[in-house]
């Protein structure tokens, strides 16, 4: 490096480098200024160094690019898409999973607004959500989209950064949870179903009811309450499985009986129920009822045999708000009861 250094001072006067020095036996970097001082009473060029330890800086540069190597390689690792976008809605880092949801290299990504990389639809979807996102505020959301296999779902949180206390843009996650949202949906399934008829069972039958609560304004709800009649019979004669496979089928003939808006459940044993929403008048009810004695008094065929049952029935109507499952019941429990005392075979109303 003195091969560059005199010819420097004598020209310029200045010559600015870095060199490595050893202290201590290990070697640091230094930034380097020579001045040349002109001195006619001094021999060849004399100079002025001024120093400056680079080794802290070196040492801290080098700690901030490891641990963007290190963040650069978990973002790549995630299951998930992740981007930092700028306060001005500008993508400054896109991870390679985020490429292939947008189906574009980062080259062409970077320095774009959501707008330019995913479309005017899209980002008219998460409006509302990056409001509060630019907004400085954390945000978690979850998305929707139809597909020809069933809609799939995309979980999304935005994270501030801030620098000295000015927000600066966010973190940008997303996770395809489709998956697990049918997953989840499976087993709420299996929740709310009779595992003998395929029907609703209480739990599913009281989640319909709320659902239809929740609606604004909630029309009527009738419920018939239907008790097999003589069906223990079949049960100590021909054996639980006969007697299982009268429910089975009593409950399809259930089902051919309601309309496709109608709900209809198992509450356990030979007891079911169905749900008749938007009705106001008793005679609907009533028409349905008629159905369904009609339908437990057919004989059903069980391994050779013609068994015979019947059923009881009660019938109880609530305004749509005041309509919760277990006020159903309990006022067609009573109807029930008057049903069963009077002879069975019946239906029996308020």
């Amino acid at each position: 490096w003195l091969r560059d250094v005199r010819p420097a001072l004598r020209g310029r006067g200045v010559w600015v480098g870095e060199v490595r020095l050893r202290l201590a036996g290990q070697p640091r970097p230094f930034s380097v200024t020579l001045l040349a001082q002109r001195d006619p009473d001094l021999p060849g060029t004399a100079c002025t160094a001024v120093l400056r330890d680079l080794g802290d800086e070196a040492a801290a540069h080098h700690q901030i690019q490891r641990q963007n190597q290190i963040l650069g390689a978990i973002a790549e690792a995630l299951p998930a898409t992740v981007v930092i976008v700028d306060s001005q809605g500008r993508y400054r880092y896109v991870n390679s999973a985020f490429e292939r949801y947008a189906g574009r290299p980062a080259a062409d990504i970077l320095g774009r607004t959501a707008g330019e990389v995913l479309g005017a639809d899209e980002v008219a979807r998460r409006r509302p959500y990056m409001k509060q996102a630019f907004a400085g505020e954390p945000v978690e959301f979850v998305l929707d989209y139809p597909g020809a296999d069933g809609p799939s779902w995309l979980a999304l949180s935005c994270i501030p950064i801030r620098l000295d206390g000015v927000f600066d843009g966010f973190v940008g996650i997303s996770q395809d949870i489709t998956v697990q949202r049918r997953e989840e949906a499976r087993l709420a399934g299996l929740a709310e179903t009779d595992p003998l008829t395929g029907l609703l069972n209480r739990a599913g039958l009281e989640q319909r009811v709320d659902r239809h609560r929740a609606q604004r304004p909630a029309s009527p709800l009738a419920l018939l309450y239907i008790d097999l009649d003589h069906f223990k019979a079949i049960n100590d004669t021909q054996g639980h499985a006969a007697g299982d496979q009268l429910l089975i089928r009593f409950a399809r003939r259930l089902m051919r009986t309601v309309r496709s808006t109608d709900v209809v459940a198992r509450l356990g044993g030979d007891e079911f129920a169905i749900l008749l929403p938007g009705v106001t008048e008793l005679a609907t009810a009533h028409l349905v009822a008629e159905k369904v004695l009609g339908a437990a008094g057919r004989p059903f065929e069980l391994d050779g045999q013609v068994s015979s049952v019947g059923a009881s029935i009660g019938v109880a109507v609530l305004p749509g708000q005041a309509a919760r499952l277990d006020e159903l019941l309990r006022h067609a429990d009573t109807q029930l009861y008057r049903a069963k005392a009077g002879g069975r075979g019946r239906f029996c109303s308020e």
